[in-house]
């Protein structure tokens, strides 16, 4: 038993020599341990029965929602296994104790906590190993949820450990010479005591014959270790140049000097028709991005207002929105605060700067305000994510533009986005969510009933300015940019004059 150990990450601090724990704390152990097992089986039933897993695998990426559920279920199972390890090595030094019944039920606590680790350890494997899209999902870390990176890997390698094999195979030597002793028939008899006795009846048959499994499975996790260790110097290259590239290339123009129309005028004009919660969708002519990127929009954001419009909707009360809440400007400017994905890093900036733009549509979710608080709240977890270079939506520990507003709108009230596949990559684009709100507007009968209404449009047209267009024509406009219309292309032969919006 002295050799089964925890991660590295859950090693405790101390470990109490034999003597130090004392029958209170046994006793605390014994009925912590039975909170621990009721906890896991609760969990084990829940993951048994929800279709996520499969769901996720027919489509090929986790939505946001299912994305949350699977950190959940992770967070919960790796405080339950951390609870379990600091038990065992309170009670593993039960050998040096003179006293037969304590060290009795010293060695029952301790070999039921590595039975159930076990077992338990064993169920998460096999659902997860088969499957590369949920292993590389618990693999990932998560600031939101304080995942570390590699739990699936720490589970596996603690599983398949020859030396954690060989202290359960001890402790299961130990049991049968035990187990017809005085001693553990009183426990046995003793309903305090009795259903640890029962657990290991049971469960030390997960150990029995476990052996080819172990190595298996090791065998294979080695295998996967040492393609990704042989592979890991070509991605990190690759990545760090798509990272210090895009960097470079997010602020460059094809144009020399661009002189953008989104002035503090305008955007002081459109400044009264900004909620917090609305997505903001732009577009900055001549810029190398906006060349490069497909369809019209190529940028989004979120926006926030001031600090005290998150307060009067209580955006506050939001757990991540709490802990980031110094983040948000006591002085949001005149024109309040948006939250955007950009390189390197998701950040609160000042409208006027997410705004160096020639274009912006305002697209408002037609959810509660409870809902738009939640999805506030959702924004400020991923502040501080690294921008995500290789647009890659099943990936939560970095984000991109369009996935902001993805993660934090999705199932939200009527609005799914739905991803589409795109060199290999199931991504969102800002056409994609325009073109969802003017889908959505012909199934809706009325503008407040669509899931995504638009409630400004700022366009730069062929004199060079911007045109703050009236409600009626937004819908009409958008649908006619989304045909191939571009409202600031000078058009051949033809004089520029100004254009009414």
């Amino acid at each position: 038993m002295q050799r089964i150990r925890p991660p590295s990450a859950l090693k405790p601090a101390t470990r109490p020599a034999g003597g130090d724990i004392t029958a209170a704390q046994l006793f605390a152990d014994r009925d912590t341990l039975r909170e621990i097992v009721v906890g896991l089986d609760r969990l084990e039933a829940l993951v048994d029965q929800t279709p996520v897993f499969a769901a996720a695998a027919q489509r090929r990426y986790f939505t946001p929602d299912e994305d949350d559920r699977v950190r959940q279920s992770l967070l919960a199972y790796r405080n339950y296994r951390l609870a379990a390890y600091e038990i065992i090595f309170r009670n593993a030094d039960f050998t040096g104790i003179a006293d037969e019944s304590l060290r009795a039920r010293r060695f029952l606590v301790a070999f039921t906590a590595a039975l159930i680790l076990c077992a338990k350890s064993l169920k998460l494997i096999r659902i997860a190993e088969p499957q590369p899209l949920l292993r590389a999902k618990l693999n990932e870390p998560d600031s939101k949820f304080d995942l570390e990176s590699g739990f699936f890997d720490d589970v596996l390698i603690g599983y398949s450990s020859l030396s954690n094999y060989r202290a359960l195979a001890a402790g299961d030597r130990l049991w049968r010479e035990l187990r017809q002793s005085q001693i553990v028939r009183d426990l046995d008899r003793d309903t305090d005591w009795n259903w640890l006795c029962d657990l290991i009846r049971r469960k030390r048959l997960v150990v029995r014959n476990r052996l080819l499994d172990v190595l298996g499975r090791r065998l294979r996790h080695d295998w996967r270790t040492f393609w990704q260790t042989a592979l890991r110097p070509a991605r990190q290259t690759r990545y760090g140049l798509q990272t210090l590239l895009g960097g470079r290339f997010a602020g460059i123009h094809v144009v020399p000097n661009p002189v953008h129309v989104l002035t503090p005028e305008v955007l002081g004009a459109l400044r009264p028709q900004l909620q917090p919660g609305d997505i903001l969708l732009c577009r900055a002519e001549g810029k190398l991005t906006a060349a490069l990127l497909p369809g019209f929009w190529s940028h989004a954001a979120i926006y926030l207002g001031s600090r005290a419009e998150l307060e009067a909707l209580n955006v506050r009360a939001q757990p991540h929105a709490a802990k980031c809440w110094q983040e948000i400007p006591e002085n949001a400017g005149p024109f309040g605060c948006v939250m955007e994905a950009v390189a390197p890093r998701v950040r609160i900036c000042p409208l006027e700067t997410c705004l160096n733009a020639d274009h912006v549509v305002v697209l408002r979710p037609n959810v509660s305000r409870e809902e738009t608080a939640a999805a506030l709240g959702e924004a400020f977890g991923h502040l501080g994510k690294p921008y995500d270079f290789e647009f890659d939506f099943n990936v939560s520990s970095r984000v991109v533009c369009t996935e902001l507003v993805y993660r934090c709108y999705h199932h939200r009230g009527p609005i799914q986005f739905p991803l589409v596949k795109r060199l290999g990559r199931f991504t969102l684009t800002g056409d994609d969510v325009v073109h969802l709100a003017l889908d959505e507007l012909n199934k809706a009968d009325g503008l407040n009933n669509t899931t995504l209404r638009p409630v400004g449009l700022i366009l730069k047209r062929r004199d060079g300015r911007a045109h703050a267009v009236r409600p009626e024509r937004i819908v009409p406009l958008l649908r006619r940019i989304r045909g191939g219309w571009r409202p600031a292309r000078k058009a051949l032969g033809q004089p520029v004059l100004p254009q009414p919006a």
